[in-house]
């Protein structure tokens, strides 16, 4: 075994799971609580978490390749079996793969604040993102944000107080984390100040998954295939219910009995590309779901498997 497939019995393949939300219990073998750190970066401080109480478990949610590497080559060093780690948006992560409750603490360390309107949907702390903590958290389960910035911090100390699910500890200085992080590091070389934010959970909004409970492969039977359809469907696009479909291109296996459509397609702001394969059957044609796709069955994907089956067929 190659070491990079042994390093990956520490990153849980979210595509892979067969029932959404995940049960942690089982992927830990313990009923330990849960702590959450969302981007982790070079996996510093969370490694240095788990190793100093390993009565918890923990999991790193972060969307760079290199930070998982990285932080998979740290727990293998230290030997530790209670980290895993999702690369995934946070956002789509914490609502799809934790039920209600779940989360005892949710860390956010020197998080980018994308002070630019233009960038703001790249902003993690917004309306919908503070309902998920208000769901996932334990009550008295808490989040806390680390920040350079005091203006980010005041900016979401007031979004937890709106919610009205928080109560929100005013802003303080802090000299030093219990570990540095790179970032930390960083930010004290030039002399910056740093800020706590905690924000504990009092009550619960109820929230809509995308994903939930077991999910079939989407697919769609078809008699017959209007071949001058299939090449057309390409720039197809569909807008509904916060759903957005796009047809990206079609490919043709040579014997023929094979085509593959690629899509893009959005549910609530969180993108997915993938394939859609339309097959030759004994009898009639199967438009189903690229099973190697790796995609999350949300909503916009079952649609656009049922999309092109009609388009096909009409």
């Amino acid at each position: 075994m190659n070491s990079y497939s042994f390093l990956q019995k520490y990153q849980i393949n979210t595509k892979d799971v067969k029932s959404y939300p995940i049960e942690w219990n089982k992927v830990f073998g313990n009923s330990n609580k849960l702590i959450v750190e969302i981007g982790f970066g070079g996996g510093e401080f969370l490694v240095n978490l788990a190793k100093e109480n390993n009565k918890y478990n923990y999991i790193g949610i972060e969307t760079s390749l290199t930070s998982c590497s990285k932080i998979k080559s740290k727990i293998f060093q230290n030997n530790l079996n209670n980290i895993q780690i999702i690369l995934e948006d946070a956002k789509f992560a914490l609502r799809e793969f934790f039920c209600d409750n779940s989360v005892n603490k949710v860390i956010v360390n020197f998080p980018c604040p994308w002070p630019k309107s233009k960038h703001s949907k790249n902003r993690l702390f917004d309306e919908k993102f503070i309902d998920t903590l208000s769901s996932v958290l334990e009550v008295d389960g808490e989040l806390t944000l680390t920040t350079d910035d005091f203006v980010y911090a005041s900016d979401v100390e007031e979004k937890f107080t709106s919610n009205g699910c928080f109560e929100v500890k005013n802003i303080a200085e802090v000299q030093q984390l219990p570990f540095k992080t790179r970032y930390e590091k960083k930010w004290e070389s030039e002399g910056r100040k740093k800020y706590l934010l905690i924000a504990r959970k009092r009550f619960k909004k109820n929230i809509k998954r995308l994903l939930e409970g077991e999910l079939d492969l989407p697919h769609e039977k078809i008699k017959k295939v209007d071949f001058d359809k299939l090449q057309s469907l390409v720039g197809l696009k569909k807008s509904s219910n916060n759903m957005v479909i796009v047809i990206k291109d079609v490919y043709t296996k040579i014997d023929g009995l094979e085509y593959l459509v690629k899509v893009y397609s959005e549910d609530e702001g969180y993108i997915q590309s993938y394939f859609v394969n339309v097959i030759r059957m004994r009898e009639g044609w199967l438009v189903k779901l690229d099973d190697i796709a790796k995609a999350y069955r949300t909503p916009s994907v079952k649609e656009a498997v049922n999309t092109i089956a009609k388009e096909l067929e009409n």
